[in-house]
């Protein structure tokens, strides 16, 4: 069980993956309330349940994938939506240890799940001692921080599991502090006034939720709780090559209102942002658009009676 437990390892740090960790196939459900996310697949015990994936799961192979990387201003997608969509990414490693896998163990089983499967990959990243839930809900690695996304896969082979680590963040209360909705002011996570969830949100919004988009540049996602967290601080780039290609940081009203549907489907198919459709990003814009024209109004009152700026 070591043995094959270090030779799948081995073989997953050669892809440049630089962290994995072995998860045990069942486990007990926690007692509080663990990463709440208004986007996840499943809810409840669900998420907590390999084997309504896998019955024969025994054991689940936990694989991080750091994505910072320092892009130039200006920028107004979040960091995550910068590269290509990081579920092709991660698809793509998943495929490749999978298919050594099965040459390797023909008579197991695997399967391999990204975020859109319902079990709480945070979890299951704490529990194969990857590292910890922050009080900003982000699961942290000691090396590359919370700027890190999860892939497993589940399997029938009884591996070894690695433990969770026997630590915490360190509770400074930067992130309660800058959260943008004051999500965090209370002991529950409270994610309506989430601005990442803010810019996914379907609709027209109330008064109180655009002025929390308002509140930043970004059109999509939101960083201020990473950025503000010590353990992000001086994290290394991504050794991941994939996520240094194709980046796209900044997206213009232009870009988008010329493009039909299918047009914006064909031209961004492959972004993380491009789900929600260009309807809600040219949203999001208007928003900030109107700030930024009700702070040059108050910077030159007299510029609508100007006949030079009509």
């Amino acid at each position: 069980m070591e043995r094959d437990t270090n030779l799948i390892k081995q073989y997953i740090h050669t892809l440049g993956i630089p962290c994995v960790g072995i998860a045990p196939g069942t486990f007990s459900i926690p007692s509080y309330p663990q990463d709440i996310c208004p986007l996840a697949a499943g809810e409840g015990d669900a998420r907590y349940q390999p084997t309504t994936l896998l019955p024969s799961c025994q054991s689940v192979i936990v694989l991080l994938f750091p994505y910072y990387v320092k892009d130039p201003h200006p920028y107004n997608l979040s960091l995550y939506c910068r590269s290509i969509d990081y579920h092709t990414i991660i698809h793509h490693y998943l495929n490749e240890v999978t298919c050594f896998l099965t040459q390797t163990y023909p008579h197991q089983d695997f399967l391999s799940i990204v975020d859109t499967a319902p079990l709480s990959d945070r979890y299951l990243a704490y529990l194969a001692g990857l590292g910890f839930i922050g009080d900003n809900n982000c699961f942290i690695n000691e090396t590359y921080g919370s700027f890190c996304f999860i892939g497993s896969i589940l399997t029938s082979l009884p591996l070894k599991p690695d433990h969770p680590q026997q630590r915490e963040c360190f509770h400074c209360g930067a992130c309660k502090r800058s959260c943008l909705g004051h999500c965090l002011d209370t002991a529950e996570y409270d994610y309506h006034l989430c601005k990442s969830y803010l810019t996914q949100k379907k609709g027209e919004l109330s008064p109180m939720e655009i002025q929390v988009i308002q509140k930043t540049p970004l059109v999509f996602g939101c960083d201020i709780c990473q950025d503000v967290c010590p353990h992000n601080h001086d994290i290394p780039e991504t050794p991941i090559k994939e996520f240094h290609q194709s980046r796209i940081a900044y997206l213009k009203k232009s870009d988008l209102q010329e493009l039909s549907n299918r047009q914006f489907q064909q031209l961004y198919k492959n972004r993380a942002f491009s789900w929600r459709g260009k309807g809600i990003l040219l949203r999001n814009i208007q928003y900030l658009e109107e700030v930024q024209s009700n702070s040059e109004q108050r910077q030159n009152p007299n510029t609508k009676n100007d006949p030079s700026h009509k």
